[in-house]
């Protein structure tokens, strides 16, 4: 009889086991709450820790908490002028369907609601990207454009505390063909912190890449910008190793005046000069040596500037 209630309790406390391993919780480190400040066109973070232990509760409690005011007067629930339809979870891309209300906001406000809803439900381990659609239809932002996934990295903001002088710019980016031999054409519209140099802003563009399938990428997306001035009209960039090391299936003149063509744009500056992990004396792609500065190319870009600064 003792040797049977031994197995019994052996095998109880194996079940036991499976059943822990089969209910392990998701991981709730690092997720935090994006809300939109009352005081001052910016955004707020604030750390949460989601009661439910799986993957579903913790996201429809993220979900939850944009829909919600939240207790602090200053601050402003992303999901509040307008309604959330649905929500669909499918891999970890999480699809919301607003009122057509949605589009009732200024391009700010829309740009900063998008921002805290995006890193909201990202900044959960498990999810990577968020779509919208508003009544049902893919979202179009203030300049027309069909933003697709987004992820966090291509919003910019900075901690609550940097977050004043919020400034909204259209800006005149080039990126490659589908054939990677010749640049084409791209407006984006950015809300970003002033203090922040715009020509910063444009590169870290650049190097993000097209939004859509218009256009391609040019540049590896882990490059970094070391340091970025600009000088009586020269820009100097300098560029971590990854820009010459790891090359996209572009030419060389593309990889390079995407960058030049871009920060060219802003009208402080004439000519770019760049450097890699501050070396000058660099051959790119073993065929455009780096020594000296560049101006726009417009021969290598796709069809004829129009008046508006669009092309045909």
């Amino acid at each position: 009889m003792k040797r049977r209630t031994g197995i019994y309790f052996l095998i109880f406390i194996w079940c036991l086991l499976l059943s822990s391993c089969g209910e392990k919780g998701a991981d709730k480190s690092g997720i935090r709450v994006f809300y939109l400040s009352g005081t001052d066109y910016g955004i707020r973070e604030q750390a949460y820790t989601p009661k439910a232990n799986d993957r579903n509760g913790i996201i429809r409690e993220l979900i939850a908490k944009l829909c919600v005011q939240p207790k602090e007067m200053n601050l402003k629930a992303p999901v509040s002028d307008f309604r959330l339809l649905t929500s669909e979870t499918r891999g970890s891309i999480i699809t919301m369907n607003f009122s057509e209300d949605y589009y009732n906001m200024d391009a700010v406000d829309e740009v900063l609601t998008r921002t805290a809803v995006v890193n909201t439900l990202c900044s959960f381990s498990e999810i990577d990207g968020v779509y919208f659609l508003v009544d049902g239809e893919e979202l179009h932002d203030a300049d027309g454009e069909e933003p697709g996934i987004m992820e966090p990295d291509q919003f910019i903001y900075n901690s609550y505390t940097e977050m004043r002088n919020y400034e909204r710019v259209r800006l005149h980016l080039y990126f490659a063909n589908e054939a990677g031999n010749r640049l084409v054409d791209a407006y984006r519209t950015v809300v970003y912190n002033s203090n922040m140099p715009l020509e910063r802003i444009v590169l870290e563009q650049v190097i993000q890449g097209p939004n859509g399938n218009f256009a391609y990428p040019t540049v590896n997306k882990d490059t970094k910008v070391i340091n970025i001035t600009t000088r009586d009209g020269i820009c100097y960039v300098n560029l971590s190793d990854e820009f010459s090391n790891e090359h996209l299936d572009v030419t060389p003149q593309v990889a390079l005046y995407s960058i030049v063509n871009s920060l060219c744009e802003l009208p402080s500056i004439d000519t770019v000069q760049i450097s890699v992990d501050g070396q000058q004396d660099t051959v790119f792609m073993e065929s455009i040596s780096l020594t000296g500065s560049f101006r726009v190319n417009e021969d290598i870009v796709e069809g004829t500037r129009e008046e508006d600064g669009g092309r045909k």
